[in-house]
């Protein structure tokens, strides 16, 4: 809850009903925000709410809409966010789209937007934004329960010796200035390693700007990072980057891999020389620590052009993050860190622990998706959970098959023979179809060196859409070495 405070206000303005109702669901499971949603499904309906309604503290805006005679209006959430400028300039607003350019993105950043969120949406990151937002409404601090989900959000959880050493590792780098990239499977934690970092630095009083490189559209991402400066686009007022906004502290670059070759010796001088030049802006000094994060094995993607041999080792020290089936240990530790922590945000504080049998399928279990997968697997079941223990029966059960054949690696024709083969004794063609997708994006993800982008244009789908079918299949690569 908000105390002190009423009530935040938000208006979701989106033609996708379905979206809008799934955005209010997720804003309904957080104990954390206290807030009224209006809807608006088209352009019109959305600028009559602004005009009649007292103001919003945060706006949900999708680029493209209907006007009021379903017309598609290409400039709808331009004109909604110009309109929301003049009644109520306190608002804040978030972009929601799956359509851009370079123009609408710049006159969109001109406009004042928090942030700018990509369909299909990552609604986990969706919420963390919302809080951030309603957070700082009117500069009034949140209440005690709203700051323990945050300690608990993140919390490094563990006592194996493959996370006692990095975790020294961390602190040896934290006490330093120097620039760190962090490397590790899909779920291990890395946002919160670079957490850690900042938090025992001596830039700790200092902010921490988190950007994902993945979700920014490459159309928008140097007016993102490097701000913009007036009259650069129709109604553009200056706006800071996310490094200007990291003066003094810290900025984590998560899914450096993905960013583009264009964008990467722009990145390069800013470690060099700490300065940035946005778009119609002078080159400007910064004071900022560098902290950038991927999956992806960049020694392989500088041998394949596709990331600069330059920047790779300008980014060293490497610090390596253990996947959960590494942590001899942790397993039970951080199961009952989640179910502490749901228990208590989901107030199902009957639930007390797990029966033997949940214990052992953890233990068996390989955990492609790693500690973020453990977190949502005991969420889920948390809600699910009946009685005052937590049994099978409770987890989701896509999880719990046996998938140790997914993150098998495809290494001659007779496994990949063998594993097609396999298909065709499935039950439902759904089963099938998904066994070949799975096959399928191994296959060109391996070729492709796990190059996210370069996969994606491949098969001919959007590179947030194939991070969606990587998280839902639970893809993982075998990188022995980095």
């Amino acid at each position: 809850m908000f105390c002190a405070m009423e009530r935040a206000r938000i208006l979701i303005a989106d033609d996708e009903q379905a979206t809008c109702r799934y955005i209010h669901k997720q804003i309904q499971m957080e104990s954390s925000i206290d807030a009224t949603v209006d809807f608006a499904y088209d352009r019109d309906e959305a600028i009559a709410m602004l005009d009649e309604n007292p103001p919003y503290d945060l706006l949900l805006v999708d680029l493209w809409m209907p006007d009021g005679q379903r017309v598609l209006d290409k400039d709808a959430g331009l004109k909604i966010l110009r309109q929301s400028n003049k009644r109520q300039p306190v608002s804040q607003a978030i972009v929601i789209t799956a359509n851009s350019s370079s123009e609408t993105a710049l006159e969109a950043s001109g406009l004042g937007i928090y942030d700018y969120i990509s369909k299909p949406i990552n609604y986990t990151h969706l919420i963390e934004v919302i809080k951030e937002v309603l957070s700082q409404r009117n500069h009034e601090p949140l209440d005690q329960d709203y700051h323990a989900a945050m300690a608990d959000d993140y919390q490094i959880v563990g006592k194996s010796p493959a996370m006692i050493e990095m975790m020294t590792k961390v602190g040896r780098v934290a006490k330093s200035e120097a620039d760190v990239l962090l490397y590790g499977e899909s779920g291990t934690g890395k946002d919160f390693v670079a957490r850690a970092i900042h938090k025992h630095s001596p830039r700790c009083d200092g902010p921490f700007v988190v950007v994902n490189c993945s979700a920014i559209p490459s159309e928008l991402i140097e007016a993102e990072l490097f701000g913009i400066g007036k009259r650069v686009a129709t109604s553009v007022d200056q706006r800071l980057g996310k490094f200007q906004q990291a003066h003094g502290g810290t900025i984590f670059l998560d899914e450096i891999g993905d960013l583009s070759l264009d964008m990467q010796p722009k990145l390069l001088r800013v470690l060099d020389y700490k300065e940035v030049q946005g778009i119609g802006v002078k080159t400007q000094q910064v004071d900022v620590r560098i902290i950038a994060a991927t999956n992806q094995d960049l020694r392989a993607a500088v041998t394949v052009g596709k990331f600069r041999s330059d920047l790779y080792y300008r980014l060293k020290p490497v610090i390596a993050l253990p996947p959960l089936r590494e942590r001899e240990g942790d397993i039970q530790l951080l199961a009952s860190h989640f179910l502490h922590k749901y228990a208590r945000t989901l107030k199902q504080k009957r639930i007390s622990g797990f029966s033997d049998g949940v214990l052992s399928a953890f233990e068996r279990h390989s955990w492609p998706g790693n500690v973020r997968e453990l977190e949502k697997g005991i969420e889920y079941a948390v809600v699910t959970c009946t009685s005052h223990q937590i049994t099978e029966r409770d987890l989701p059960p896509e999880n719990f098959d046996q998938r140790a054949e997914s993150t098998a690696p495809i290494d001659d024709d007779d496994s990949m023979e063998a594993r097609l083969r396999s298909l065709l004794d499935t039950t439902t063609i759904k089963e099938a179809s998904q066994g070949f997708e799975r096959l399928f994006l191994e296959r060109k993800l391996e070729q492709n060196n796990w190059n996210i982008q370069a996969t994606a244009e491949q098969i001919g789908i959007r590179r947030q859409s194939l991070h969606r079918k990587i998280n839902e299949l639970g893809l993982q690569r075998d990188v022995s070495q980095f």
